[in-house]
């Protein structure tokens, strides 16, 4: 199925949550904020949140620096 994240489509498995997406794309060790659909997800939801067609995330990930 497709979805949009960070304005780009991508094409995923069914029966995703966005917990797995973000192992797939390396971000599970990094703080992150993840908006679906235009609604921010707590951290408590990403394990259990699955993915919809045409759903679309934005995915912010901070980076320390001085």
């Amino acid at each position: 199925m497709q979805i949009v994240v960070n304005g780009k489509a991508l094409e995923i498995l069914s029966e995703c949550t966005v917990f797995q997406l973000l192992e797939n794309l390396a971000a599970t060790n990094k703080a992150v904020v993840v908006e679906l659909n235009e609604k921010i997800l707590t951290p408590e939801h990403l394990q259990s949140t699955l993915l919809q067609a045409g759903d679309r995330l934005e995915i912010l990930v901070f980076m320390g620096g001085g």
